[in-house]
């Protein structure tokens, strides 16, 4: 008899196929970011004096910079992710246009060691999937998503939205014990609210 394959594997399977749709999306899709974006100040409704942690895409991960922009005209703040130390949640700084970003951890561009620290009220996260039932959301693997919303939501509310392609909302993949779930997944076809999250 033959021995389960551990969870971790499944999910490195579905993580592989995953990439694939997300990369054939970015390029079916050049102009998924404008829409997104719209699909996302129509469905979340941020208001002035709050704050949105947006990402700096990495690869083909769906563009944030128009979303950026349109939020930054409306008066919301805009953070960007920072890794502290491995194995710990995220922090935030404010994105300061005239500031340049540097670059942190993996590559990610971040904002420097000298903006402000800010708790987002909605986190937007990059993902190689959501799930269409239940908002289940598929990262690259290195939790950090995972511990940010966690230590969040323990602190009080906040509003978790998978930013991504069409293709990127599936029906299946493995979910872990310590995996968050997403309120929202926004993409070129518009926004999908999840009413189940455990």
């Amino acid at each position: 008899m033959l021995a389960p394959v551990p969870l971790l594997d499944w999910k490195a399977v579905f993580r592989k196929r995953a990439k694939k749709t997300r990369a054939r999306a970015a390029l079916a899709q050049p102009g998924a970011a404008k829409f997104a974006a719209n699909h996302f100040l129509t469905a979340l409704d941020p208001q002035a004096g709050s704050t949105v942690a947006l990402y700096s895409p990495l690869g083909d991960e769906l563009d944030t910079a128009p979303l950026a922009q349109a939020l930054a005209e409306r008066g919301v703040a805009v953070a960007l992710p920072v890794v502290a130390a491995k194995g710990q949640p995220l922090t935030f700084r404010l994105f300061e246009v005239d500031k340049p970003l540097i670059e942190g951890a993996y590559g990610v561009r971040e904002p420097g060691p000298d903006a402000p620290e800010r708790r987002p009220d909605i986190v937007v996260t990059p993902l190689l999937a959501a799930r269409r039932a239940d908002g289940a959301r598929l990262g690259m693997g290195g939790g950090y998503y995972d511990r940010t919303l966690a230590a969040l939501r323990e602190d009080g509310a906040v509003v978790a939205v998978g930013y991504g392609y069409g293709d990127q909302l599936t029906d299946r993949f493995p979910v872990a014990p310590h995996d968050q779930f997403l309120d929202w997944f926004v993409s070129e076809r518009g926004a999908v609210r999840f009413d189940r999250r455990r």
